[in-house]
């Protein structure tokens, strides 16, 4: 066994692949601005509409490039998930964004990990040992400070419904996660990707009509933002994000998500002028450290899944 394989690391892989998650991360980082632009313009409906019509149309374009052969037997679990991970998780991420501050959403996104390793505990029976539980508090702790003292904002109920609602979004994303450990496990990672964003886009397709087409023809800043989210956040992103797993080790991918709310926090303060208060720096720091805890220090053996806190890294 060559120590690539040991580690699950390709002995070729050098720096590229690390340099492509890096760059992931900047485009996703940038999401949260993005989703806030659409949502001047545009309602739920159609903000999910906007994000996902090029979606449809390129995953589509590259299933029938590619023309997989996947198992009858997977399709249920692709469906469940394509229904889980574009209208279920975007309905609440454009929700939430409405009214919750970029930096503060990145944050609240970052509990994917933790809601995964919890339902995987509660749905596979994997194992929730004393470090995942005190990442656990950690994190719940971490997101409370974050929005209850982090904001400048009246911490009224339209604000914390929204924060709760935003709080749907890695719930959705933590159930698609669990739920693709049920994937046949012969199916190619990218063309089950491919199919779950056609299958998931499709009903969006349904809130296309003439007043979005009005409303993005007239707001070029909604047009660029939509196109933004779909074609880089999304088909560029999650491409990337995949070929650099297939090259390095799941914990360490997974490790680079930490990058995600500092960076999203960075363009915040930069183009929008949020202040970061002390409280918020505080309670991002105490919520990092507890999905530190519970992502960090995964090493899958060779040839086991990988575990689905780390998987569940790969969203926005």
């Amino acid at each position: 066994m060559s120590a690539g394989e040991s580690t699950g690391r390709r002995p070729d892989a050098g720096l590229l692949p690390h340099l492509v998650l890096v760059g992931t991360l900047v485009i996703w980082s940038l999401s949260f601005l993005a989703a806030a632009r659409v949502r001047v313009d545009l309602g739920v409906a159609h903000a999910v509409a906007a994000r996902f019509l090029p979606v449809l149309v390129g995953s589509a374009a590259l299933l029938l490039w590619r023309r997989p052969r996947l198992p009858r037997s997977a399709w249920p679990v692709i469906l469940a998930m394509g229904l889980l991970g574009v209208p279920g998780y975007n309905v609440f991420f454009f929700i939430g964004l409405k009214t919750v501050p970029s930096g503060t959403a990145a944050l609240i996104i970052a509990l994917s990990p933790v809601l995964a390793a919890v339902f995987a505990r509660l749905w596979l029976g994997e194992r929730f040992g004393p470090r995942k539980r005190v990442g656990l508090l950690l994190a719940l702790c971490g997101v409370f400070v974050v929005i209850r003292y982090g904001t400048e904002r009246p911490v009224d109920w339209p604000y914390l419904s929204a924060a709760l609602l935003l709080a749907g979004a890695p719930t959705a994303w933590a159930m698609y996660t669990v739920l693709g450990k049920k994937l046949p496990p012969e199916v190619d990672t990218l063309d089950a990707t491919l199919a779950i964003l056609c299958v998931g886009s499709l009903p969006t397709a349904l809130f296309v009509d003439r007043e979005l087409l009005r409303v993005l023809a007239a707001s070029p800043g909604a047009l660029g933002a939509s196109l933004y989210l779909g074609v880089f956040c999304t088909l560029v992103g999650y491409l990337a994000w995949n070929w650099a797993l297939r090259r390095l080790p799941a914990s360490e991918v997974a490790a680079f998500v930490f990058l995600n709310p500092p960076l999203a926090n960075f363009w915040a303060w930069l183009l929008v002028g949020d202040r970061l208060r002390a409280p918020f720096v505080a309670g991002a720091l105490v919520l990092l450290a507890g999905v530190a805890l519970i992502v960090l220090g995964v090493r899958p053996r060779r040839g086991a899944p990988i575990p689905p806190e780390v998987e569940s890294a790969a969203e926005p």
